[in-house]
């Protein structure tokens, strides 16, 4: 249960992120600031999903340690961007391949590190 609170708060911190570029997206076509802001879907849709990753989080900081936790949440700064560029087809330097992998490295270093403490 542990991984799979930590999984959904990773994945609903994505999606949320997601959203709010859309949320950018549709604003930048509207006039009306109110159709910008307040009755924007996406940023509506935005708030409830970091709204539910702070329920995820929350969840599985009761019965994992921060420490254990914490590094996995980089993974956040990998996958965001390379779904971005399926979706919406934005460009990544190549200087950040090795970079995602620098992360990918790190978290699973860390994670070795604590299960063997």
């Amino acid at each position: 249960m542990k991984i799979f609170s930590l999984s959904a708060y990773i994945a609903c911190s994505i999606v949320s992120q997601l959203f709010l570029k859309s949320a950018g997206l549709y604003a930048a076509a509207q006039t009306s600031l109110m159709h910008k802001y307040i009755l924007n879907p996406w940023l509506c849709a935005s708030l409830g999903c970091f709204g539910l990753s702070f329920l995820c989080w929350m969840y599985t900081l009761r019965r994992m340690p921060l420490s254990v936790a914490y590094p996995w949440t980089a993974l956040i700064y990998a996958l965001t961007p390379l779904i971005c560029v399926l979706v919406w087809g934005e460009r990544v330097s190549p200087a950040y391949i090795p970079g995602i992998a620098c992360i990918i490295g790190g978290v699973v270093l860390t994670s070795r590190s604590s299960r063997t403490e």
